[in-house]
């Protein structure tokens, strides 16, 4: 063997060994050679998805540096949101969604072993109290059934690089980052989960809306007298009128179905609680609203309702709608409320640091929405329900030879007729009083527990003033005379059996 065939074995040795020595390296960055073979696995064991009884995710939001958690929850029976005071949500089917996504995620490619990599990736667990960085902060998502057992448990992390459909994700306590395709939808808006429509009331059921502007000025304790606007229409298809309206003025039709469709669609932003005992005398006596004790006063109060012995007034106005069902719903504005995500939907204040991160940084108000307050009750007035008409001609005997007045008392004993239509007409009303009654007091224990926090588009949408309601009439072109007897034009009852003029 010569001397150069010996120094190019030796390279090749070198190179071997080097290489070897690289590989090694590379993968020794796991607990061990098992761990390299879980790409394409999926990260959770299979579970039902109906077993899934809680969703926790805990958010970050760097503006404010401050954690932001979300939780659904069943608890008692009931679907809850504790983030939230526990208000209802209406969250069973989203939350089976969203366990069935998660145990369809699997491992698509490794990423990363090192842990100095997470703040890049941004898988960061936001719950890691020993981490001294505000960058690179995932979303932790878990999921427990009945008993707390974890169903699952990961944090969501940046964008994949070059591919958008992937985020990076890492399973708490390990280190291992990988490369997921997530589709499963994590919503942590408040509006997703709960039922929004705040009245949950038909449009076209509303008779009668009064708008109250008198209001209580804090300062000067006294009431601010305002004008009282009543606006009516007889059915769904009757055209509103608008009390007081000057001569040569009409009803503007434009804001008027506005009004009407915002009463339909009046949507929750947000929610607080009520103090216990306020609610509860609330759902005894939804139109008798006297705190008894001074937390209930301050937490009124501080919102822009002030009990006084004039009754319940506010900050900014009332409203009284009014529908064919007999329902009464009241509608009191308290002050306006400038916020954004759950300092809003749920009145979490941010730390006095995060006040300070946030003022350094001029959060735009594009960041932020304009709420307000809002006091609902609502009751039943079985006095709305028009009473049963009284029989026709159309209610006496088929051979009845004498022509009774439809009201004559002696024609009702001797028409079976008549008789058996009053009595189904009578049915049909106390149906409607007994319906009318349940809901009401549904409305009433929806109600009395919250105070609400509304857009405040909404407020303006709803709360009107006179020059808002009325126009100056429309010029209307004139109909043409009509024909004889009110026939259309050019229908003359003497050319009827006449033939057709000829076209010659």
């Amino acid at each position: 063997m010569n001397r150069d065939f010996q120094k190019t074995l030796v390279f090749v040795l070198i190179a071997f060994v080097m290489t070897g020595a690289a590989l090694f390296a590379r993968y020794d960055r796991s607990s061990g050679p098992e761990a390299f073979n879980d790409q394409g696995k999926k990260f959770f064991d299979d579970f039902d998805p109906n077993t899934c009884t809680s969703m926790e995710v805990i958010d970050y939001d760097p503006v404010t540096a401050s954690v932001m958690p979300f939780k659904v929850a069943q608890k008692d029976g009931k679907w809850v949101i504790p983030s939230h005071s526990d208000y209802p949500a209406d969250a069973r089917q989203r939350l089976v969604d969203t366990a069935t996504g998660v145990i369809g995620l699997t491992k698509d490619s490794i990423r990363s072993d090192r842990t100095e990599e997470h703040e890049i990736l941004g898988v960061i667990d936001p719950l890691d109290i020993k981490s001294n960085t505000l960058k690179g902060i995932g979303k932790r998502v878990t999921l427990k059934d009945l008993t707390g057992k974890v169903l699952a448990d990961f944090i969501i992390g940046n964008e994949v690089k070059d591919h958008p459909e992937q985020r990076y994700v890492r399973v708490p306590g390990q280190k291992r980052t990988y490369g997921v395709n997530v589709k499963v939808d994590l919503s942590t808006r408040f509006a997703d989960w709960i039922e929004t429509n705040l009245l949950n009331l038909d449009p076209t059921k509303v008779r009668k809306i009064v708008i109250d502007h008198k209001s209580f000025d804090l300062d000067s304790r006294q009431l601010v007298p305002g004008e009282i606007l009543t606006l009516e229409r007889k059915d769904a298809n009757s055209a509103w009128t608008v009390s007081d309206t000057p001569p040569g003025k009409e009803p503007n039709t434009e804001t008027l179905l506005a009004l009407s469709k915002a009463l339909g669609d009046l949507k929750i932003a947000g929610i607080r609680p009520k103090p216990e005992g306020l609610t509860a005398d609330l759902k005894q006596a939804p139109g008798e609203i006297q705190p008894t004790t001074r937390e209930a006063m301050l937490s009124l109060v501080r919102k822009g309702f002030y009990p006084t012995n004039a009754g319940m007034l506010s900050s900014k106005g009332e409203v009284n709608v009014t529908t064919d069902e007999g329902i009464v719903y009241t509608l009191r504005f308290g002050e306006v409320l400038i916020a954004s995500g759950n300092e809003l939907s749920a009145g979490t204040e941010p730390s006095k640091s995060a006040k300070a991160l946030e003022k350094a940084a001029g959060k735009s108000a594009e960041e932020t929405s304009e709420g307000r307050y809002l006091f609902v009750t609502a009751a039943f007035n079985p006095a709305l329900l028009p009473p049963p008409p009284p029989p026709t001609d159309d209610d006496k005997f088929p051979d009845d030879p004498f022509a009774y007045e439809p009201t004559e008392p002696r024609m009702l004993p001797q028409s079976p007729i008549a008789k058996a239509k009053a009595e189904q007409l009578q049915k049909e009303r106390d149906e409607a009083i007994a319906a009318g009654q349940k809901r009401a007091k549904e409305l009433s224990e929806r109600f009395a527990a919250w105070y609400y926090v509304t857009p405040g588009e909404s407020y303006k949408t709803i709360v009107l003033d006179r020059a808002n309601l009325i126009r100056d009439k429309s010029a209307k072109p004139a109909n043409p005379r009509p024909g004889p007897g009110g026939l259309p034009p050019g229908f003359d009852p003497a050319s009827f059996g006449q033939p057709l003029p000829s076209r010659n």
